[in-house]
């Protein structure tokens, strides 16, 4: 038993190969799913894979699980033509008997508790003349003439399979119940079956059949299981396990290193196919029935590729169906296959015309009579639909009604009648705008002159008929030139100026319908498309719409051949007539692009898309099969709802950025703009502006001590309630001074090394701040003193004793000096404020020094108030940096910068490309504004305000900030970053992004950073 079943039934195949692969090796286990009988009828009626996916994976069996009961089990299994029934019933039996031969040794074997380790395996259709001949014949006597010819049969003692039989051992396999092909015989085999199950009440029996093979009386006895469809996971382990065998037959491969090389090359080939299959939802739906993926495998394995044409893929599997299956089965065979194929033809195309998938017996029945004539047969119609039906190209469907089992063979085999009759073609060339008649057409073009339909579809003018009409022009053997020329004329006129708008939305619908044709399909049944949208598509919408050029532009028109076998998918996925993948565009973008496309197809063509999800990119199939087809350049594609990337496998996320990138960036910044000059000299000026705001403030109290000191000399000894605060208010206003002349911005300014000065570009700043050390302290100083001199006098008017003596000229002798040295010190504060030699308004970028005041916008740095940067993050950063001699301040202040925002060399920093960086930003700042309220205009919900707004431009419309731009985008953004304990951790990592990504951004305006987002589409 187990040599005789050793290998795989392969006699049936349209293509040979020199090796047929042993059973154990390519055996894929079919999945059982338990019906009532009363729905047997129809189960499983069609080869797609559409059913597959509904099934609860809890209610799918294995042969073995149910053959394992402890207790007897009478099966009947239900599969269409193809579904692997007979290579079922051979596992069951080579898995019996593997445990029969070890049964001596009392093996124990985990989770098999079954007792039943004898196979009988019985065809039942080289038996039914035995059974019909003689009804008592009994089951043992059947088994030993099943397995009479095999090696080993004849040491097989008399009366054994009895007694195995009676003891119970037995699993009893009957094939093919449906095979037996009189309908009274089949009657007959059918009541012996019953016959034996009642008789050996402690055997396991299976029973195989076609649905419409099973009487009601035996299906009561049995518990009925559907044979499923391949799921995609069962697809693929067939392909690798056949590939494997294969290869391992062909290179004779033993060492552990040959092996591994062989196991290396069986993948690929495998996954080569599961690709192509996966491309074509067509191919891919006939995969799934195990006769036909194994045709396709070895046809693809044998020829190093699959027929030229879909249609003479078609072809073979339906000559093996209805023909070459039943002459391997030595089955009588009614008519030859060009006449089956000439009745199937002239059904298949009526039912086009009809627009139906199927009919009625009795309408069957009236198309195929008269033709059944012209071949002068005595087969009745219903006797040929009987024979055709068993063959897994046409099918009883419930309430009498015949359909094909799949529309793809009525679209072949009426495309076959069109090519055997020519006068049809006008039929095909009337239809170009109905989708029904479109796989038909594209059929009929791979093996005729295709003009007539290819001039209709011009003329038609819809996006389906032109669509159509690059089809036929691509698949066609045979087109007028002339017609191909105005093909190409169409499509590059959308590219040249002037063209309308209408046009170009033509051609980008055209477009859009042939790059879905090719899909792959993942577990959940969505199909992906399998090429990313090319880059003349994505400029036709660029043109449109004006949306905002990605940041690696595409010129449209670009041939894939040109582009290197990088960019090409595997052998024999079709020609390459796209252009080059668009990448580099931004997430709003992507979203934008599917928006517009839907606008043209969805109502025009059907067809309506979407953005894939990241989970539907990443399963394992889907995920390999793009890292196979997707040119070099693509390394990831956005994804849905939340909007984000899909990682090619083994590419890095194309928006992070290690910290280290953001220090050096920043460092570039302090070295080549003139951000570190303008932070400094803001410092520095903000004191001189302090100290001018205080000598305002002195101006103001010494007029009011004026005022004083002269009502005091006509009141008659009387004390003047205000004059003594007034005078120690001046004194404390200069000590105030004098403080900020020795404030950190000042001190450390003046100790800069001026080499360091020069380097840097600090001369105006270190100008300011000397002057304020020097002549202004000392101007101030001086005035001080005065003021502590007059404060000193006017305070012994506070004495009874003095009170009528007090020397009210002298206090105003004094007065006048210290108004002349407040005086001094004003002119010289305002001097040094407003004189074009300081340099300062060269440094911030304004016109003069006129309106310089502590909210005064800096243009160089977002327009932020000059207070909030001389008191902020910025300037004592930098006062730092430079106070620590660092050999290298730009890095040092970068590093500095970056550490108090939590950004270190190692830090992983996303840029973002998706979702807008003002709505983050946005939400930034409305937190900010509840929690600050109404204060200063240089607040934080003020300054993150600024920020969105510098921002909007790079985030709307992608445009590259210039250096001083950037430079101030990326320093205030880290500043605000430093202070997380006021606006939050959310809001940090919101502005540690604005600096990723405008060093992103810069980066991939230099060439310096991948950009390879694109867009893969989703048919909704």
């Amino acid at each position: 038993m187990l040599d005789s079943l050793k290998y795989i039934d392969g006699q049936d195949l349209a293509t040979g190969g020199d090796h047929i692969p042993e059973l154990g090796d390519v055996y894929v286990d079919v999945a059982l799913i338990s019906k009532a009988p009363d729905q047997v009828a129809g189960s499983g009626s069609g080869l797609s894979a559409g059913n597959v996916t509904g099934d609860d994976p809890a209610q799918r069996h294995t042969i073995g699980q149910l053959l394992d009961s402890k207790s007897r089990v009478v099966l009947a299994l239900i599969g269409q033509p193809g579904s692997g029934k007979s290579t079922l019933l051979g596992y069951a039996a080579r898995r019996s008997a593997h445990w029969s031969a070890h049964w001596s040794a009392r093996a124990a074997v985990p989770g098999r508790t079954g007792r039943r380790r004898v196979p009988i395996l019985i065809t039942l259709r080289e038996h039914a003349e035995s059974i019909v001949a003689d009804p008592a014949i009994s089951l043992a006597r059947v088994a030993r003439a099943a397995v009479g010819g095999r090696p080993g049969a004849e040491a097989v003692p008399a009366g054994w399979w009895e007694r195995q039989l009676r003891l119970g051992r037995c699993v009893v396999l009957l094939d093919g119940l449906d095979e037996v092909a009189r309908v009274g015989d089949r009657h007959a085999v059918a009541d012996w079956v019953e016959r034996q199950i009642a008789t050996y009440t402690r055997d396991h029996f299976v029973i195989t059949s076609r649905p419409y093979g099973l009487p009601s009386s035996l299906t009561a006895q049995a518990s009925v299981y559907v044979i499923r469809p391949f799921t995609a996971e069962q697809v693929q382990l067939f392909l690798d396990r056949w590939y494997l065998a294969a290869e391992l037959h062909a290179t004779g491969a033993t060492g552990r290193a040959a092996k591994r090389a062989v196991r290396l090359r069986a993948q690929e080939s495998a996954g080569r196919l599961a690709i192509l299959l996966r491309e074509h939802p067509a191919l891919y739906d006939l995969a799934v029935n195990p006769l036909l993926l194994t045709m396709i495998a070895t046809a693809h394995r044998y020829r190093g590729a699959l027929p030229a044409s879909r249609a003479d893929l078609y072809g073979e599997i339906c000559q093996v169906l209805l023909s070459r299956r039943v002459q391997a089965k030595e089955l009588p065979e009614l008519l030859p296959w060009p006449a089956k194929q000439t009745l199937l033809g002239v059904l298949a195309y009526q039912m086009m015309r009809d627009h139906v998938s199927d009919l009625s017996s009795g309408r069957v029945l009236d198309i195929l009579g008269p033709l059944l004539e012209r071949f002068g047969s005595s087969v009745t119609g219903q006797a040929f639909l009987d024979d055709v039906s068993r063959n897994g190209v046409l099918v009883e469907a419930p309430a009498g009604r015949y359909a094909f089992t799949h529309l793809t063979f009525q679209e072949y085999l009426a495309a076959r009648h069109v090519n055997a009759s020519p006068d049809l073609v006008k039929s095909l060339a009337d239809n170009v705008d109905d989708p029904w008649w479109h796989e038909t057409i594209l059929l009929y073009a791979a093996t005729g002159d295709s003009s007539p339909i290819v001039r209709a579809c011009l003329d038609n003018g819809t996006i389906p008929a032109l669509t159509l009409a690059f089809d036929c022009s691509e698949a066609s053997t045979e087109i007028d030139p002339e017609l191909r020329r105005r093909l190409d004329r169409e499509r590059a006129r959308a590219y040249e100026p002037g063209c309308s708008a209408a046009h170009r939305r033509l051609i980008a619908g055209v477009q859009a319908a042939r790059l879905v044709r090719r899909t792959l399909t993942t577990a959940a049944g969505t199909r992906i498309c399998a090429r990313p949208v090319p880059a003349d598509l994505y400029w036709l919408f660029l043109t449109d719409t004006q949306a905002p050029q990605p940041d690696s532009p595409g010129e449209p028109g670009i041939d894939l051949a040109t582009a290197g076998p990088a960019t090409r998918g595997p052998a024999n996925t079709g020609p390459a007539t796209a252009g080059v993948a668009a990448t580099g565009m931004w997430g709003t973008e992507a979203q934008a692009f599917v928006s517009w496309l839907n606008s043209i197809t969805a109502a025009a063509a059907g067809i309506e898309v979407r953005l894939p999800r990241h989970d539907e990119l990443e399963q394992e199939g889907t995920a390999g099969a793009l890292a196979s087809l997707l040119p070099a350049p693509v390394t990831s594609a956005w994804t849905q709802p939340k909007l984000g990337l899909w990682l090619r496998p083994g590419q890095p996320h194309p928006h992070e950025l290690p910290g280290a990138a953001i220090r050096r960036a920043v460092a570039a910044d302090a070295k080549n703009t003139g951000l570190l000059p303008q932070v400094l000299t803001a410092a520095v000026l903000d004191v001189a502006l302090r100290i001018v705001r205080d000598l305002a403030d002195a101006h103001t109290l010494t007029s009011a001590l004026a005022d004083d000191l002269d009502a005091r000399a006509h009141s008659d000894g009387q004390l003047v309630d205000l004059m003594h605060a007034h005078i120690h208010a001046i004194v404390l206003l200069y000590t105030h001074m004098l403080e900020l002349t020795r404030a950190n911005p000042v001190t450390g300014t003046c100790a800069i090394d001026p080499e360091l000065v020069r380097t840097l570009n600090l001369g105006p700043a270190r100008a300011l701040a000397d002057a304020i050390a020097a002549n202004l302290a000392g101007t101030v100083h001086r005035a001080h003193s005065h003021a502590i001199e007059l404060a000193d006098f006017i305070d012994l008017d506070m004495s009874v004793l003095s009170a009528f003596d007090f020397d009210i000229v002298h206090a105003m002798e004094l007065a006048s000096v210290h108004a002349t040295g407040l005086d001094r010190a004003h002119v010289l504060a305002h001097g040094l404020l407003h004189d074009p030699e300081t340099g300062l308004a060269a440094v911030f970028g304004i016109a003069g020094t006129g309106d310089l005041e502590p909210a005064l916008p800096l243009p160089g740095l977002l327009g932020l108030p000059l207070r909030w940067v001389a008191e902020g993050p910025l300037a004592s950063t930098l006062l730092r940096v430079l106070a620590g001699g660092s050999v290298d301040p730009n890095l040092a202040f970068a590093v500095a910068l970056s550490s108090a925002a939590d950004v270190e060399e190692g830090t992983r920093l996303r840029a973002a490309l998706g979702r807008p960086l003002t709505d983050r930003l946005g939400a930034v700042t409305a937190a900010a504004a509840r929690r600050t309220g109404r204060s200063a205009e240089w607040n934080e919900a003020t300054v993150l305000s600024r920020l969105t707004e510098a921002v909007a431009p790079m985030s709307a419309r992608h445009q590259r900030p210039g250096p001083a731009d950037a430079a101030a985008l990326r320093a205030v953004a880290l500043a605000l970053a430093g202070d997380g304990d006021a606006l939050g951790t959310d809001a940090a990592d919101v502005l540690r992004t604005v600096a990723a990504t405008v060093t992103l951004v810069e980066k991939r305006g230099e060439g310096e950073a991948k950009t390879g987002e694109s867009i893969i589409l989703a048919l909704v």
